[in-house]
């Protein structure tokens, strides 16, 4: 497939990122990660976390690059999931509190008046 398999399966809105991330490890052999899509045989796109380390010789220089790509996408949907139902609830609370501070000031106002 050349040079361009891996870019030609990721998600349009990850190539760029991935080939910075990509870049910035070959460059400094920092380790490799980040959370990517790649595309499917059906068409559709899974997330994957991608991770490498390089391996170094005996001088210190990089000489290969071990890596592995995991499918995550049921832990993203969770992760989405817990961050609606947070989201979610933190709105219910704001509102719940505001109501409370309304009969809270109402209650003052009834006990002014008396």
């Amino acid at each position: 497939m050349g040079p361009d398999m891996w870019n030609n399966l990721l998600h349009p809105d990850d190539r760029a990122r991935a080939r910075e991330v990509w870049g910035h490890s070959l460059s400094t052999g920092a380790d490799y990660n980040i959370e990517y899509r790649f595309k499917a045989k059906d068409g559709s796109y899974r997330w994957f976390l991608g991770q490498a380390l390089p391996r170094r010789g005996e001088d210190g220089q990089i000489i290969a690059w071990f890596g592995t790509c995991t499918d995550i996408q049921e832990q993203r949907q969770m992760r989405e999931q817990l961050e609606a139902a947070y989201s979610d609830l933190e709105a219910k609370v704001m509102f719940r509190t505001l109501d409370l501070e309304h009969e809270v000031q109402s209650l003052k106002q009834q006990l002014g008046a008396k």
